[in-house]
């Protein structure tokens, strides 16, 4: 006996009811299993041979349901074997029909089991129901994979609990954020996404990805981008922390994205506080200090209310692990969406490794591979900050240079985008407006460049020098 979850169309007459096991007056099937028995791996041949069948029938049924099934959804090979032979008739361009199909398939499958799926497809059979069914019973197998594998590991114990943790939840949020797609996609599916991708960007003449607040930095680099790891690096006090926050604050206050700001280096309040300063004008000496009277306590009330409304989530954890940042990351994915991932900084976090015998080059190339990893799992970017040696310090123009990212080159490596902040050798730090430069010394996927910045001391602010 199989698990059928078969819900039919609203207007399934009687015989197809039967057919798929429910009853008369109602939608819920009668195969459940019965308390005793021996539960069967979840699947349905009846509907995955009507899915065939309307694969054969109708010619704009593959085009359809491929959008969410793919050849390892079916439990039955005959059927997985069908799938793919007409995976390949639709790659060629060639019609699927019961005669280009048998051309394709194995000589141990005949033309008589391609005529029984043809007739077990009922009468005006919904064939997007029945794709829906044959994808949902996929996921519960591969749920259940997913089980034996997690309850595998922990027997075995592994050494790190919060290894074994992320691990399980990885597991289980991959078969979340599969559903509905593919991971391997022809290039015409690729093109198709790519001009949906083009269409949206161009009709709501908006950057591609997070704008940055930097129109520069967004000419270049389209704004921050889905699956990207941004790095952006420099000597302490320069103000690395500052340009993140400021990347933060417009995305979340501008465009209603929901960001999360990792911080081992700073207090949640004091990320507030200059949050606070950046939104009301209030420098962050006078909030500190309490020195807020008369139109500043306006100006201040305003700020406030602004930062309740945005939808900023600070995690100020001293000593957290990728794996431990990686759990908490995906929780707020699932639980409202996630934009912007800030991580402040890089070679603050802690290893997952618990080992002395591990080097710190190799665990900040652990951590930087598993920021990238968390990028492109949640598909949304993720800003890591990196100290910079002091190499850049002995040259002439004190100008770095990617070799100067400190403790692992890995971090080059992994990165989308490397940005660095400097000043110029001789420049007095004292000035209330700094000029700071902002050099892309690498972009995967576009053009490098420098881009010439101001830095409001008191607001501790960014802003382009247009000067």
């Amino acid at each position: 006996m199989t698990i059928s979850t078969i819900v039919p169309t609203p207007n399934t007459n009687e015989t197809e009811r039967k057919t798929y096991g429910l009853h008369a007056n109602s939608k819920k099937p009668t195969n459940k299993p019965k308390k005793g028995k021996i539960m069967q791996t979840p699947n349905d041949t009846k509907a995955e041979k009507a899915l065939i069948g309307a694969l054969l029938v109708h010619p704009e049924a593959f085009q359809e349901t491929s959008v969410i099934v793919s050849a390892d959804d079916f439990y039955d090979p005959t059927c997985r074997a069908m799938w793919r032979a007409g995976e390949r008739l639709a790659k060629r361009g060639v019609t699927i029909d019961a005669l280009t199909l048998h051309t394709e398939l194995p000589e141990n499958i005949s033309r008589t089991t391609i005529n029984d799926a043809v007739s077990s497809l009922p009468f005006g059979g919904d064939w997007m129901s029945y794709a829906k069914i044959v994808a949902d019973l996929a996921v519960y197998r591969r749920m259940i994979d997913a089980a034996h594998e997690i309850a595998k590991m922990a027997y075995t114990r592994p050494e790190s609990i919060d290894l074994a943790i992320d691990e399980a939840q990885k597991r289980v949020f991959a078969l979340t954020s599969a559903r509905g797609s593919r991971s391997t996609m022809a290039t015409e599916g690729v093109a198709r996404k790519i001009l949906e991708h083009l269409d949206i960007v161009m009709s709501q003449g908006a950057e591609s990805g997070v704008p940055t607040g930097l129109p520069s930095l967004d000419e270049i680099t389209g704004g921050w981008q889905k699956g990207d790891l941004v790095i952006i690096a420099a000597r302490p006090s320069v103000g690395k922390t500052a340009l993140a926050i400021g990347a933060a604050r417009w995305a979340a206050q501008f465009y209603s994205k929901r960001v999360v700001i990792y911080s081992l280096e700073m207090s949640a309040q004091s990320i507030g506080t200059r949050l606070l300063a950046a939104m009301s004008g209030v420098g962050t000496i006078d909030i500190m200090r309490g020195r807020v009277s008369g139109a500043n306590w306006i100006r201040l009330a305003a700020g406030v209310g602004k930062m309740k409304r945005t939808n900023i989530m600070i995690d100020d954890t001293p000593t957290i692990t990728p794996a431990e940042l990686r759990s908490r990351a995906r929780q707020l994915k699932q639980s409202g969406g996630l934009d912007l991932v800030i991580v402040d900084y890089l070679q603050l976090m802690m290893s997952d490794r618990q080992s002395r015998d591990v080097n710190r080059v190799v665990e900040i190339s652990d951590i930087s591979r598993s920021l990238k990893s968390l990028a492109r799992e949640l598909n949304v970017p993720v800003i890591a900050l990196s100290q910079l040696n002091r190499l850049a310090e002995h040259r002439e123009s004190g100008e770095p240079r990617l070799s100067d990212l400190r403790d692992s080159g890995a971090i080059e490596q992994d990165a989308d985008i490397v940005m660095m902040l400097w000043r110029p050798n001789g420049q007095t730090h004292n000035e209330p407006v700094e000029s700071v430069r902002l050099n892309i010394a690498k972009h995967r996927n576009g053009s490098t460049g420098e881009i010439p910045l101001r830095f409001v001391k008191s607001l501790t602010t960014f802003t382009e020098d247009r000067s």
